[in-house]
C-alpha cells in the first residue's frame, strides 16, 4: 500500500470523517475509519459493524470532507 493512503486514512480516523474504500479484489466499503493501534489493519465502522481491513488489501480511498462556511445563508 502507498504510504500516503495510509497516512489519509489515519487523518480520516483522527478527524472522524466518512470514507470509501475500493479493495484490491473491487469491493468497495464505506463507513468512518477508527483510530486504532494495530500497525498492519485499519478498523472501519460501518453500517453493519466494524470491519478490519489490511493496508495491503487497499487500492485506494476517498475522504468525505465536511467544509463550514461561516456567515453564509440559504437564500
Amino acid at each position: 500500500m502507498d504510504k500516503k493512503l495510509k497516512q489519509s486514512l489515519k487523518v480520516a480516523a483522527v478527524r472522524g470523517e466518512m470514507i470509501v474504500v475500493w479493495l484490491m479484489n473491487g469491493e468497495k466499503i464505506k463507513g468512518t475509519a477508527e483510530v486504532t493501534a494495530d500497525p498492519e489493519r485499519v478498523k472501519i465502522s460501518t453500517i453493519e459493524g466494524p470491519v478490519w481491513v489490511p493496508y495491503i488489501d487497499v487500492e485506494s480511498i476517498s475522504r468525505v470532507i465536511r467544509v463550514r462556511v461561516e456567515g453564509e445563508t440559504n437564500e
